[in-house]
Parts: structure tokens; C-alpha cells; sequence
């Protein structure tokens, strides 16, 4: 039984876009949205029309009373002036009592923090992992005038960050913040992930995999990922398991030519399977069928993947950089070091022992049962809210 609310809460989630292609914090947002919704609050998201499929909201009680209002596209003047969204913000921020922001890298962060400080409205900054030390390493110098030029100013404008995890509370001190620090992680909804497809409906549409057994790498293509670690470690785990194969997809943000060339160099390509991303139930599909799920990451401040192939009762082998310690703590995969070795060693750990395997995957499904349910996160956050 769900709790009760103390008082309803108007809530505007801004975000600069909800494309399905644009990673973690779109479905974050979405997700988020529909659990508070859930929970009985007035609930409204803010974002660009996007030229895009967008990420759906999740089919839960209560998403259906989410409302979206998109601010159409009138160009990057326009984006930078504000002029297009000024109106719209204007009216939302004054209708509702707390404004949250995810992600920066849009001028929608600056006249959101702007508007609600004007209306004196509390405002909540969601940053996704964007502002660490290694993201903002990324195209530094861009992100340096930026940030010089408006958008440290904005971040420090808001009353509250949320962090995902203890690591990147750490990181936005580094960052320079001082104001109060909420952590919630993310999470899953079990009534999306619930009933879990049936085992061989992956391989059903896969018929090259036959009834081999599978390693999963489920994000985006991307060189922060670790996938040139992930394919020499296969190739080391090919030796001890011959039978096994590698299964790489998500959406390509540089990495699939790259990949295929390493494969093809090695002589894996009839034992690694590129398919391009997947979604919704597919997902789930692949996580079911796998034998383990491997993400060896760079960084990660929390990835919902990760969650996801636990709720779906798959084993996970993970890097260190992925700060999700709580599934070697459950028992629910393995934290490695991103090196080849330690990759390929937690990856025979379970490819090796497949009653092992199967143990991991159900205290890994637990796990998420216990802790990490986006129901959670949006109790969790409204409190910071209050």
C-alpha cells in the first residue's frame, strides 16, 4: 500500500528535450514525473519539441495526468534571448511551487532559475553526472567559456542540488557548491520491467545467437563506456567458454565503427552481435536471455541499466566507475577494475558457473525490490522538495 500524502505539490520538471536517443536523464525525468504523479501531485514537464522519437511515460497509474508542454523551436537566438520559452515559463513557474531543472547544456536552465528566483519559487537542480570532474573534461574548453560566460552563475543560483550517489555529492563540492546536497539514486518501475518476457524471445529474434550463452552490453555507444575493454575481455573469456557471444546495443555516439574494426581485427565477428538499440520490452527481452550484463564504464553516476538487468534477474559485472557498490554487496554481480583482466575475470566468474549465475540474478532482483524503486526516488524527493 503506498503512503499518504501530507498535501498535494505542484511540480515543474524542466528539461531541454525528452528524445529517446539523448540518454539517461530524458528517461529519468519522465520517470520521475510519473511516480510523483502517482503519489497524487500535479505534475507538469517543460521541454523543446524534439524532432525525435520521444521517451515515452511509463504506463503506471497516475502518468496520464502528467502534462507536457513543449516550447516550439524558433532557433538558437531565440534559444539563448529566452524569447522562446520566457512566456511559457513565466505562467508555469507561477502555477506551480517548486521548480526542478535536469541536465545544463541549454539556455532553458538559465531563464528557469532566472524566472523562479524573480517569482520567488524554490528550485532544484538535477545535473545527471554533467557536472564532474571527468564530464566537464569533456570538450573542455567549449564548456569552460560556457561556464564563465553564464551558466556557473545560473547552477549557483538554485537552493538545492540532487546527486544520484555519494560520489557525485563529492564532485559538486569539487564543482564549487556549498548549498544544501540531497542523494537519491534512480530507480526502476517493476510494473514496466513486470511480467518479464519469456526466456528465448531475444533469441527468437536473434536466431544467430542459437542457444549459446551471452554477455549483454545494453547503453550507449560511446567511448566513456569501455567497450574496446569489454571485446578484449570477451576475447579472453572465449578461451575458457567457446561457446559463448557478445552482445553490444544501444544507439551509436562514436563507437560502432571503431568496435567493428577491433572485432574484426581479433576475429570475433561471428561471436559479437552489434543490433542497434533497443527499447521498452525488447530491453527486457535481452536481459532475460543474457547469462550476465557488463558495463565497464568510465564513469557513471548512476546508471538506471544497471538497475534494470537486476530487476530483469541478470548478473552484473560492472567497473568500479559505475559507483553502484550495493550489487557486489547483494551479491548480485561483480564490482571489477576497468582493466582487461579484471573484466574478463568477473565476467568467467559467472560465465563459468551458470547456477552461480542464476543465484546472483535473484539476489540482484531483491535488491532493486528493496531500494530502488522510482516510487522511492519520488517520495525521496519530495521531501527535498519540502
Amino acid at each position: 500500500m503506498s503512503e499518504p500524502i501530507l498535501s498535494v505539490m505542484r511540480i515543474l520538471h524542466v528539461t531541454y528535450s525528452l528524445a529517446a536517443d539523448q540518454g539517461g536523464p530524458t528517461m529519468v525525468t519522465t520517470r520521475v514525473a510519473a511516480a510523483q504523479a502517482g503519489l497524487g501531485h500535479d505534475v507538469t514537464i517543460l521541454t523543446r519539441q524534439s524532432a525525435t522519437k520521444e521517451t515515452p511515460l511509463p504506463e503506471i497509474a497516475g502518468s496520464e495526468k502528467v502534462r507536457i508542454e513543449r516550447i516550439p523551436a524558433q532557433g538558437t537566438l531565440a534559444k539563448i534571448r529566452g524569447t522562446d520559452c520566457r512566456e511559457m515559463l513565466r505562467s508555469l513557474v507561477s502555477s506551480h511551487d517548486v521548480v526542478h531543472v535536469h541536465n545544463i547544456w541549454d539556455p532553458i536552465l538559465i531563464h528557469a532559475v532566472n524566472e523562479a528566483r524573480r517569482q520567488k519559487k524554490p528550485t532544484v537542480l538535477s545535473p545527471h553526472g554533467i557536472l564532474t570532474r571527468w564530464a566537464l573534461s569533456e570538450k573542455r574548453l567549449k564548456k569552460l567559456v560556457a561556464m564563465n560566460l553564464a551558466y556557473r552563475r545560473a547552477i549557483h543560483r538554485f537552493d538545492r542540488v540532487h546527486a544520484l550517489s555519494r560520489f557525485e555529492e563529492d564532485e559538486m563540492r569539487v564543482f564549487g557548491w556549498t548549498k544544501p546536497i540531497g542523494i537519491v539514486p534512480n530507480g526502476v518501475f517493476l510494473s514496466e520491467i513486470d511480467p518479464l518476457p519469456a526466456p528465448g524471445a531475444f533469441r527468437a529474434k536473434h536466431p544467430e545467437l542459437g542457444n549459446d550463452p551471452f554477455i549483454l552490453f545494453l547503453s550507449r555507444l560511446h567511448p566513456i563506456k569501455g567497450l574496446p575493454i569489454l571485446v578484449d575481455a570477451f576475447q579472453k573469456v572465449l578461451a575458457r567458454v567457446p561457446s559463448a557471444r557478445l552482445v553490444i546495443t544501444g544507439p551509436d555516439f562514436g563507437m560502432q565503427k571503431p568496435i567493428e574494426e577491433q572485432v574484426a581485427r581479433l576475429g570475433l565477428s561471428d561471436r559479437v552481435h552489434l543490433t542497434g538499440p533497443i527499447f521498452s520490452k525488447d530491453k527486457y527481452a535481452a536481459m532475460v536471455d543474457a547469462s550476465c550484463f557488463c558495463l565497464p564504464s568510465g564513469h557513471e553516476a548512476f546508471s538506471v541499466a544497471i538497475a534494470e538487468a537486476m530487476a530483469a534477474r541478470c548478473p552484473a559485472v560492472i567497473s568500479e566507475e559505475c559507483h553502484f557498490p550495493e550489487a557486489q554487496d547483494a551479491g548480485a554481480g561483480f564490482v571489477v577494475q576497468r582493466t582487461v583482466d579484471g573484466v574478463a575475470e568477473g565476467l568467467l566468474k559467472i560465465m563459468s558457473d551458470p547456477a552461480k549465475g542464476r543465484a546472483m540474478g535473484e539476489a540482484g532482483r531483491r535488491l532493486i525490490e528493496e531500494k530502488f524503486t522510482w516510487e522511492a526516488v519520488a517520495r525521496a524527493l519530495i521531501k527535498m522538495y519540502q
